[in-house]
């Protein structure tokens, strides 16, 4: 039974939550970098980029070849050696890595397209990793990948996880020679923020060898030891007297437009437009953005899903205005969990987006930073009136407002603001002003028993809507142990039955939630399991839904009795979760496919399979099979994907579900199809093909992008839709299609 929410344990007062906080600074023992001596020497003239290091600057730096192993064999001697060097002059920061390789024939370099080296998904090249650290607040850090394509990737860390959302101006180049590959970096002062003041920048540098799955590092390569954590940086010194100049950025862009509806009679639509966004660098650790009429006509499209659930599917932020500076939106632990997080109190989709159709901004402006210890981000958005074919929207204002204060050395304590009218209001009894206000803490130390990762933290947000009664709270804990061999959290959450976070995401209110994750991951290290397996990830996490008065609504128990990976790279899973499902009212889970309310029982078996990923070729698959609801159902995935040398990427992706219960049987299938080809990771031209049987509607996505230099961007998209129809002589009729040429120029005076 769980406690009435009005009796607070011991431990929740001021007083015990201090006690529990010092308890568990006592374990938090600092560790120092064994890195002593790297220092940036000034020079000049910088390197020109050609990814040689074969200019007389780079003999100015000491090099620097302790690099350690950290997988497989933490702190070890790696197999291959690998040289550092950083230069800066008066504009930009240089880092220079030399990759030395015994067979330079396998070094894996297949991919030329930007950002395509998602943290946490498996890393398809040998690639070098940047961890730049400016502030030394040991909480936020820019990160900068590159492979020996010269293929890029930026974005922000901080901690565990780091995330591409950022997208910087900055350059890279590489080239592979007879002893390996090597690549220069280049980080212009403009284009990051920085404590000026510092005597010391913290760096990590990492290496991976994809064949080899082997990982080499500067600084903390303990296995436990996140690379996303800017605690675990080395200290660059040497780095004095550089200024960002007049901290402005203009960005204009101006575009043509067309647009073709075969139902209209006046056909095909031209248009010209143009916009800009400015930005100010108030100081080097503070930015301010304006954006007059934001366009996001170069984002590529949403991925298509098949949703076998009651509740929303949540889908990342794509477009780059509301992707700059969100990682100080961020609030909380976000849910998480494998369906994704399962409540943010901002969700920047909210804007400007309503049933899959874009909303005009009229301008948009923010505020982001730090200003010394405080995390500080102001969002303020203008939408113009839309008319689309399922709403009517008036002009609306947004405002977001998000603070934090860091603590201790790796924690913080924040505040978080909404307010704005919801675009994806449906519903008349939520329809209206909507405002949420929340406050959360974490503690976080990556030197927990030594050596070790531990978090706890916290969150409660109240909401103001139009719904005129009901519980408007929410809070939630979680406790969290994610390292290697063990990795052990658990989480509680409520939600009242009138939260609705207007310009956030919640998939269900009205309920608590208890969940848990036990993994045990050891690596063998003898006999034929230690030649032939990495590592194994036994698994179980639990899960439990009550409604508001303690009625258990659903569970979940997964449990992953095999699941490791290969010395090769190959990752074999079974699974199976024991399912309870108590529906409150009848569920159309396919059209004319309704289950009746009541509780149902079922367990779901999983079959996985995936190739080494820095193939050629690489193959995934996966199966699910079993009872469900009132009868069965399989649900088959296949990936498949061929790449050469960076300039050919083909994809071949399926979904495939059958389902067959007593009130019907339904079929739902969504195929997709991406064929890149690249000249230079500059120069490509990008294609994706969607197709999905519950629509009926065949999309097509087309885009070109020329970065004529860093910053200064040719985009031409191509966007069109069919439906396929019932008549067997035009199997597919047209609807929507469209095409924009955008040209986008950043100016820095």
């Amino acid at each position: 039974m769980l406690p009435h929410r009005n009796e607070l344990h011991p431990m929740a007062t001021p007083r015990g939550i201090a006690a529990l906080l010092g308890s568990l600074w006592l374990f938090a023992v600092p560790l120092s970098s064994a890195i002593g001596d790297l220092k940036a020497a000034r020079v000049d003239q910088g390197p020109r980029l050609d990814g040689r290091l074969d200019d007389a600057c780079w003999t100015e730096a000491l090099p620097f070849a302790d690099f350690l192993q950290q997988q497989p064999v933490p702190s070890s001697e790696p197999s291959e050696k690998t040289e550092l060097r950083v230069v800066y002059d008066r504009d930009a920061l240089y880092i220079g890595v030399v990759c030395f390789d015994s067979d330079p024939s396998k070094v894996a370099a297949k991919c030329m397209a930007h950002d395509r080296f998602q943290p946490y998904r498996g890393i398809d090249d040998d690639v070098v990793r940047v961890l730049l650290d400016p502030f030394q607040d040991r909480r936020n850090a820019y990160i900068f990948i590159a492979n020996a394509c010269g293929a890029r990737s930026e974005g922000l860390a901080r901690g565990e996880r780091y995330s591409l959302s950022w997208d910087g101006i900055w350059d890279a180049a590489s080239s592979v020679f007879e002893g390996g590959w090597s690549v220069e970096m280049r980080v212009p002062f403009k284009t990051i923020s920085f404590n000026g003041a510092l005597q010391a920048w913290g760096l990590n540098v990492e290496r991976y060898i994809a064949r080899k799955q082997e990982t080499i590092r500067l600084s903390r390569p303990e296995i436990n030891a996140f690379f996303g954590s800017p605690a675990n940086a080395a200290l660059l010194h040497g780095i004095s007297g550089v200024k960002q100049g007049l901290g402005l950025t203009f960005r204009p862009y101006g575009k043509l437009s067309l647009e073709r509806n075969p139902e209209e009679a006046a056909g095909t639509r031209w248009k010209v437009d143009g916009g800009f966004d400015l930005y100010k660098n108030f100081t080097p650790n503070l930015v301010g953005a304006l954006s007059y009429n934001t366009d996001f006509a170069e984002t590529e499209v949403d991925e298509r899903r098949i949703n076998l659930t009651r509740f929303s599917l949540y889908f990342p932020e794509k477009r780059t205005f509301f992707l700059e500076g969100s990682e100080y939106f961020g609030f909380g632990f976000g849910g998480g969990g494998m369906g994704g997080p399962s409540f943010v109190p901002f969700f920047s989709r909210r804007i400007g987006l309503v049933e899959e159709e874009q909303v005009p901004i009229a301008f948009g402006a923010k505020v982001y930073g730090k200003l010394g210890n405080t995390n500080l981000a102001v969002l303020d958005v203008r939408t113009r009136p839309f008319s689309g074919d399922e709403v009517d929207l008036s002009a609306e204002n947004y405002v977001v407002a998000r603070v934090s204060q860091n603590i201790l050395d790796e924690s913080k304590i924040g505040l978080i603001f909404t307010s704005g009218v919801p675009t994806n209001a449906n519903d008349p009894a939520t329809a209206g002003p909507n405002t949420l206000a929340g406050v959360d803490f974490d503690f976080t130390t990556s030197r927990f028993l030594g050596d070790k990762n531990f978090s706890a933290q916290s969150w409660a947000v109240y909401n103001w809507s139009p719904r005129e009664s009901g519980k408007r709270h929410g809070f939630g804990f979680r406790l969290d142990y994610p390292n290697d061999l063990w990795d052990i959290a658990a989480t509680y959450s409520y939600y009242g039955d009138a939260l609705e976070p207007g310009l956030g995401f919640l998939p269900r209110n009205g309920v608590q939630a208890l969940s848990g994750g036990l993994s045990y991951r050891p690596r063998p290290e003898k006999g034929l399991l230690g030649r032939g397996v990495r590592q194994f990830f036994f698994e179980l996490r639990p899960s439990f839904t009550w409604d508001l008065t303690g009625f258990l609504e659903t569970s979940r128990i997964f449990i992953s009795p095999l699941n490791f990976r290969t010395e090769k790279g190959s990752h074999i899973e079974f699974s199976f979760s024991v399912n309870r499902d108590v529906l409150p009212e009848a569920f159309e889970i396919a059209e004319g496919v309704i289950i009746p309310p009541g509780p149902y029982d079922f367990t779901n078996y999983n079959l996985q399979y995936s190739s080494p990923s820095y193939g050629s070729f690489v193959f995934g698959g996966e199966v699910r099979f079993g009872p469900f609801y009132s009868g069965t159902y399989r649900d088959a995935r296949l990936d498949l994907s061929f790449r050469l040398n960076g300039h050919v990427n083909f994809g071949l992706s399926t979904n495939f579900v059958k389902g067959n219960l007593r009130e019907g049987a339904f079929t739902e299938n969504v195929v997709q199809l991406k064929a890149d080809l690249f000249l230079t990771p500059d120069l490509g031209l990008m294609n994706y093909v969607q197709y999905d049987d519950v629509s009926r509607t065949l999309g097509v996505n087309v885009r070109f992008r020329w970065q004529l230099s860093p910053g200064n961007v040719i985009h031409l998209v191509y966007n069109s839709s069919w439906e396929r129809g019932y008549d067997p002589a035009r199997r597919f009729l047209p609807l929507e299609s469209g095409g924009v040429f955008k040209v986008t120029l950043s100016i820095r005076p």
